[in-house]
């Protein structure tokens, strides 16, 4: 009977999606058609809190079942990313919420991870970040959320590496929106567990989220959430397993989290950000375990602080009142009459 009156219910957002724009088209045949009838019928309606109705019926309160349901729903949402990006961003969503549930993760984990890396492939995709770029950028902060939550640190890797190629794509439209999803991905490989078994790939994630930070528009819209990330990366690129990774990336990320946090735009709302890093640096450029895999690491860390110094010197010659000219008034002549 409950599930006679979730497909009349489900029915009614079909025809309601009928009369919506394109976003509500139908995915690939082929993965629709493996959906049970009631699910169908809430994808093919792209209402997302239908979608989760429908996987918590047809469960049944097992939470193997929602995970192996959300993996179904998350399938069909890929293959519409092709014909309709914005309806694939909302049920890969749903997929996603259904996934966060606890429960859900200690009941299908297998299921749990292939709901989060194919999100991740639907947000990361070209399509997602043209069409519906913030709705893109909401599931994948979503999606880091709940790789943290597994605590799998390839999968947490993979996704922060995602969700920063994605910041990428549209720093230029919106950089506030790229510099918080860039710190998000930054703050999902910081911790120690994920840096030490994937050390490149959190080095990716550094080096993708310097390139960010050093260009003017995200300094000047999010200047303080700059300053964290520069003062991040720099943290995170000074630990050894992943400076060896490659070394003269890491010394970039430095130098580019070094511009930025003496950026004028920054600078003037984080000024103690300058001190933080120039205090990392500091210590890397006298850590062996960096000389080790790089002879030239002091040398190289020494050039990024001696900015400070030459920024130093141009401001106070900026600052220091030239002399005022000394005017010696000419003599006075008086013509007495006699004269």
């Amino acid at each position: 009977m409950h599930l006679r009156r979730l497909i009349n219910t489900l029915i009614a957002f079909v025809a309601l999606g009928a009369s919506l724009p394109s976003v509500f088209a139908q995915p690939a045949a082929n993965s629709l058609n493996t959906l049970p009838p009631a699910l169908r019928a809430a994808v093919m309606s792209g209402n997302s809190q239908a979608i989760t109705q429908a996987i918590n019926t047809l469960s049944g309160g097992d939470n193997a079942r929602r995970g192996a349901l959300a993996a179904q729903v998350v399938a069909a949402a890929e293959q519409m990313l092709a014909t309709n990006p914005q309806g694939a961003i909302q049920v890969a969503t749903a997929a996603v919420n259904i996934v966060q549930s606890a429960p859900v993760q200690t009941g299908a984990p297998s299921q749990t991870q292939t709901v989060i890396t194919t999100a991740a492939r639907i947000f990361i995709s070209p399509a997602a970040a043209q069409n519906s770029p913030l709705q893109a950028s909401a599931l994948a902060t979503q999606t880091m959320a709940v790789a943290q939550a597994t605590s799998n640190p390839t999968v947490v890797a993979t996704v922060a590496n995602s969700a920063v190629t994605l910041a990428e794509r549209i720093v230029v439209t919106n950089p506030s929106a790229a510099v918080q999803l860039a710190g998000q991905a930054v703050q999902a490989v910081a911790s120690q567990s994920v840096s030490q078994i994937s050390p490149a790939q959190t080095l990716q994630v550094a080096t993708a989220a310097a390139r960010i930070i050093v260009q003017p528009a995200a300094q000047a819209a999010s200047p303080q959430a700059v300053a964290d990330i520069s003062t991040s990366v720099t943290q995170v690129v000074s630990n050894p397993a992943v400076y060896q990774s490659s070394p003269q990336a890491a010394i970039q990320v430095m130098s580019s989290a070094f511009s930025a946090v003496t950026s004028q735009a920054v600078a003037a709302v984080a000024p103690g950000a300058t001190q933080t890093v120039v205090q990392t640096l500091n210590q890397a450029s006298t850590n062996p375990l960096l000389n080790q895999v790089n002879t030239t690491s002091t040398a190289q860390i020494s050039s990024i602080l001696a900015q400070q110094t030459q920024q130093q010197g141009q401001q106070t010659s900026q600052q220091t009142p030239l002399p005022l000219p000394v005017i010696t008034e000419p003599p006075f002549f008086t013509v007495s009459p006699s004269s």
